[in-house]
């Protein structure tokens, strides 16, 4: 009657924590993993993880960053991209360019950079379409009306007299 239920363990969930890097904690070179990481010190390298990155008040990142998602919240100086979202919160900072889903940033954030969001699956981009270049026509004739899409230039006079006293 009762069966015995089997742990999934898909990896940590969203909200937990698996590794942190503490405020007075300095690491040169690549960081790989699979779980969610907070950084409160500074890290100086290439991050690659599968799971979300948050980076503290105090935390610095000195390279590019891939991962599920990032939160800043100190400063990140390099690219980033995630499968997810990015949000830079009051106190953060970004300076490189992003290739995300979703892009928040909070009042107070900052962010400078290029930014390219990445389609949803099933969602088509809508481009706009670009007119042939023509040659401008210069037209004499007063009656002349234009047609749609055709271009026309106008030439304005003066009618003000100037008042001589």
């Amino acid at each position: 009657m009762f069966g015995v239920m089997k742990r999934r363990d898909d990896g940590p969930a969203v909200g937990d924590i698996e590794t942190v890097i503490g405020k007075n904690t300095k690491i040169q070179g690549e960081v790989s993993g699979t779980g969610n990481l907070r950084i409160d010190g500074e890290i100086e390298g290439e991050l690659k993880l599968s799971g979300s990155v948050i980076v503290g008040e105090t935390g610095m990142v000195t390279g590019n960053v891939s991962a599920r998602s990032l939160d800043v919240s100190g400063t990140v100086h390099g690219n980033a991209q995630t499968e997810e979202g990015l949000t830079i919160h009051t106190t953060g900072q970004l300076i490189g360019d992003v290739k995300v889903n979703a892009f928040q940033i909070e009042d107070g954030g900052i962010f400078k950079g290029r930014s390219e969001m990445n389609p949803r699956a099933g969602i088509e981009l809508k481009l706009r379409a670009q007119a042939a270049a023509k040659p401008a026509q210069e037209n004499s004739s007063a009656d002349a009306s234009p047609k749609s899409g055709a271009k026309m230039t106008v030439q304005l006079k003066s009618t003000a007299k100037a008042d001589k006293k």
